[in-house]
């Protein structure tokens, strides 16, 4: 795949009339992510737990949540129950991931890369926390 076939599979995965496009095609920053894209594609994020107590959805040391490039849960590749309170936080490393990617940087270079759930445990009015580190790595 090259770079005008990439751009046609996002057009169409966005459905944005022609105006709509129009603004993201002349854009100098989504220039820079078609650029990039394709390198991007061949990384996946996962998410490990590396910590777990008293997680109410189950989620155990050494878990893994697997993301795209592009940040979506590969469903099949995810535990049976994923505990929502663990995303809003994951997507900010997600997100943090992905702006390296579509900037042409390692994706690894993210320093704080490690986050957790909002419950605060039983020591802090909570029921339990996990913890998860995330990383890029190469499809194989």
């Amino acid at each position: 795949m090259d770079k005008t076939e990439l751009i046609k599979i996002i057009k169409k995965r966005l459905n944005l009339n022609e105006s709509e496009w129009k603004r993201i095609e002349s854009n100098p920053r989504f220039q820079r992510l078609f650029e990039n894209a394709l390198n991007a594609s061949r990384y996946r994020l996962i998410a490990e737990v590396i910590e777990s107590k008293g997680c109410h959805s189950g989620h155990v040391k050494g878990q893994k949540l697997v993301f795209d490039s592009a940040g979506n849960l590969l469903t099949k590749e995810a535990p049976d129950r994923v505990c929502s309170f663990l995303m809003p936080n994951l997507c900010v490393l997600i997100n943090a991931f992905f702006e390296n990617l579509m900037n042409g940087r390692d994706p690894n270079e993210v320093i704080f890369n490690t986050t957790g759930c909002f419950d605060t445990g039983p020591a802090c009015g909570g029921w339990g926390h996990v913890v998860i580190r995330m990383k890029a790595e190469l499809k194989e």
